[in-house]
């Protein structure tokens, strides 16, 4: 297959506009999910921008290799990554799963898509490696601690892992959703499945939780800074982030893409969502 190339475009997402102030619709520190004692939170710093359209998909990460998660989506339509301080990127085509991570060890994220019709990935800046199909879905991960994402899918059909260079795991049934991370601070990205009928976390080697109803969203990651990503999900019912161990927090609606990251650049997890109907993207930091 014909590599892609890739072409930086000047200027911005014709569909961001500019920065604007604002706090989001719903936000305010609760008490902690599910029976837990309350927790006092200091006041977050809220924002919102406009940064992307109807039929993207949020991609929000760290490409410039400062240490702050940077706004971005990449639009299927016509292939373009479009990153929010950092430049305008044709990496892909329609059917594409992104699939950004650091895979050279840079500290920056590189962009990349794994295409499911011919279980190809290509990665901006590395090459072409075929790992995959039909079916399987991308989970590229530093599985191995040596700094480098390994390429890796998650077969829903079989429960199966298969990571590159790293080996190949059964963990999973049908319906799971893969949510690797790293769970134990050992700087190894555990396997593990979200299992939205009982709401239970598998988590290789670590053990087994119960945390979540139906219908909530995986965003397992680090929002208390202890160097291991906490259990969390996303509440689309009714807006609420419940972190394990942590405060739960209303931030966000139905139809909102839960974008958890470090917005803020001190190694915290922060809430944030991307709201499909309208391109913007709601950030708390704090």
């Amino acid at each position: 297959m014909k590599r892609m190339t890739a072409s930086i475009v000047s200027g911005v997402c014709a569909a961001a506009a500019a920065l604007t102030t604002a706090v989001a619709p719903s936000h305010a520190a609760t008490s902690r999910a599910e029976g837990a004692s309350s927790q006092a939170v200091s006041a977050p710093t809220t924002w919102s921008v406009r940064w992307g359209m109807a039929g993207d998909i949020p991609v929000a990460n760290d490409y410039g290799g400062d240490k702050y998660a940077d706004l971005a989506v990449f639009r299927p339509s016509n292939g373009y990554w479009y990153i929010r301080g950092v430049g305008s990127y044709r990496w892909g085509v329609k059917g594409d799963i992104p699939a950004p991570r650091d895979y050279t060890n840079d500290g920056r994220v590189d962009i990349a898509v794994y295409r499911p019709s011919t279980g190809y990935w290509y990665i901006r800046g590395v090459g072409n490696i075929r790992w995959g199909v039909p079916g399987d879905i991308p989970v590229p991960k530093d599985y191995n601690g040596d700094g480098y994402a390994d390429i890796a899918v998650y077969r829903p059909s079989t429960g199966y892992w298969y990571i590159r260079g790293v080996g190949t795991y059964r963990w999973g049934v049908p319906k799971d959703i893969p949510v690797p991370r790293d769970y134990n601070s050992d700087r190894r990205v555990d396997i593990a499945v979200f299992r939205p009928s009982n709401g239970g976390w598998y988590v290789r080697g670590v053990g087994t939780f119960t945390w979540g109803v139906s219908g909530d969203i995986p965003v397992a990651s680090d929002y208390t800074v202890m160097g291991r990503a906490d259990l969390a999900v996303f509440r689309p019912s009714n807006g609420n982030w419940y972190v394990r161990g942590g405060a739960t927090v209303r931030w966000g609606m139905a139809g909102d893409n839960p974008q958890p990251g470090n917005f803020g650049g001190d190694g915290r997890a922060d809430r944030v969502v991307w709201r499909p109907s309208t391109g913007v993207w709601w950030v708390r930091v704090g």
